[in-house]
């Protein structure tokens, strides 16, 4: 796995990361999408949650997966001059109904949020 982290969004106190895996691409020939990490900010430490897709999370032994999810907290905790302590809570969902729901951009004749078609 080569991981890459992608930052969407950024406040004084949180982050959110989208994670894709370099070795692998859609059938676009970008890097596949394998998960996303939000994390909050404190004065005692980073709290957040890692969602990694039930896909790229099967490829991985338990051992492998917590070592990668150890690495990657330490990577994005240390260098922040922020309480060395953690917690993430972590989730392997699929995406067999995954929707993002956004008013962003284009808005049906109503005006409702549009949702588009789930992610493969």
């Amino acid at each position: 796995m080569n991981l890459k982290l992608k930052r969407l969004v950024r406040t004084p106190s949180s982050e959110e990361y989208a994670l894709f895996d370099l070795d692998q691409v859609t059938v676009d020939g970008a890097p596949m999408t394998i998960g996303k990490l939000d994390l909050h900010y404190t004065g005692e430490g980073v709290y957040g949650t890692l969602l990694l897709w039930d896909d790229a999370s099967r490829q991985l032994t338990p051992a492998q997966r917590s070592a990668f999810i150890n690495a990657l907290l330490g990577e994005i905790a240390q260098p922040m001059g922020i309480p060395n302590e953690y917690v993430v809570e972590f989730f392997a969902p699929t995406l067999e109904n995954y929707q993002v729901f956004h008013n962003v951009g284009a808005e049906d004749d109503a005006g409702a949020p549009t949702a588009p078609p789930p992610r493969p």
